[in-house]
C-alpha cells in the first residue's frame, strides 16, 4: 500500500501547547519546560558548558549563573533611553586619584632608577662580580661619548684582573667551632676542593690585637729613640757650656 502525502503530515499540537522559547531560561517563571530542555534543544557537544539542570538557589553561586547567562547569550547592558533597540555603552572609570597615580609613578621610577644605577653606574668593589660586565659596558659608552676616560676608569675597563678572587668574610665563632668539630678545618688533608677553610671572627680579633700590639711597641721604641736624641743634645750643650776658651784667663 502506497502512503499518501497526508500520512506524512505532522500530527497537530495538543491543546494548550505553546511554542517553547530557546534556549531554556530557568529564571523565567513563564517557561514551563523541564530544566534539561527537550531533546531537540540539546546543545552540540563542547559548544557551551551544560548546567546540572538545577536553578541556582543562591545568588553567590556564580558558576551556575555564569553558565546560564552564556546559554542565554545575555549581556548585562542597560537599554538606551535615546536610541531604541540599542544599549548604553559602559565606560571604565578610573577611580584612582592623582595623588595615588603620582605615588605609584614615583615609586616605579625610583625602583627602576635604583636598579639601573646599581647595575650600570655604581662600582661595587674592585673585584670581578656579577655587575662587572654592566660596569664595563657603561665605561665603553662613556669612552665613546666623551672620547677619554680617567686613569681609574681606564684600568677598570682594560687593565682588570680576571682571576682576582672576591675577599671572603670571616665566619662567626659558632660556625667556625662547628666546622672544627666536624674536622672541616685545620690540616690540608681534611680540606678538599669542596670545603673552604675560612677563618673565623676570633682570628680577625686576634690578628687586630697582634697588629695593635706591634704598633704600640713600635711607637714606644720611637718615643724612646726620640728621648735619647733629646738627652744627647742636652749633654752636648752642657759640655760646650762647661768648656772655657783658651784666650780667657779669668
Amino acid at each position: 500500500m502506497v502512503k499518501s502525502p497526508e500520512d506524512f503530515e505532522r500530527r497537530p499540537n495538543p491543546i494548550g501547547w505553546v511554542q517553547p522559547k530557546a534556549p531554556y531560561n530557568p529564571y523565567d517563571p513563564t517557561d514551563v519546560r523541564p530544566p534539561e530542555g527537550y531533546p531537540s534543544e540539546f546543545d552540540a557537544p563542547s559548544s557551551v558548558k551544560r548546567n546540572t539542570g538545577k536553578v541556582a538557589q543562591d545568588l553567590t553561586d556564580y558558576q551556575k549563573i555564569k553558565i546560564d547567562m552564556k546559554r542565554l547569550k545575555y549581556y548585562p547592558r542597560p537599554p538606551s533611553e535615546l536610541y531604541p533597540g540599542r544599549y548604553k555603552v559602559l565606560r571604565n572609570i578610573n577611580h584612582k586619584s592623582s595623588f595615588v597615580r603620582g605615588a605609584e609613578l614615583t615609586a616605579k621610577l625610583s625602583i627602576y632608577g635604583f636598579i639601573a644605577f646599581g647595575v650600570f653606574f655604581y662600582k661595587w668593589n674592585d673585584n670581578e662580580n656579577v655587575f662587572a660586565p654592566f660596569r664595563r659596558l657603561q665605561l665603553k659608552v662613556k669612552e665613546f661619548v666623551l672620547g677619554e676616560l680617567s686613569s681609574d676608569d681606564y684600568n677598570d675597563l682594560y687593565n682588570y684582573k680576571k682571576d682576582k678572587l672576591i675577599p671572603q668574610r670571616p665566619l662567626p665563632t659558632i660556625m667556625y667551632e662547628q666546622n672544627e668539630n666536624r674536622n672541616l678545618v685545620g690540616e690540608d688533608a681534611t680540606n678538599n676542593e669542596f670545603i673552604k677553610d675560612r677563618f673565623g671572627n676570633k682570628h680577625v680579633v686576634y690578628a687586630e690585637h697582634v697588629a695593635q700590639r706591634e704598633e704600640e711597641s713600635m711607637l714606644k721604641a720611637m718615643e724612646i729613640a726620640e728621648r735619647e736624641l733629646e738627652l744627647n743634645k742636652m749633654k752636648e750643650q752642657l759640655l760646650k757650656s762647661e768648656q772655657k776658651p783658651s784666650w780667657k784667663f779669668w
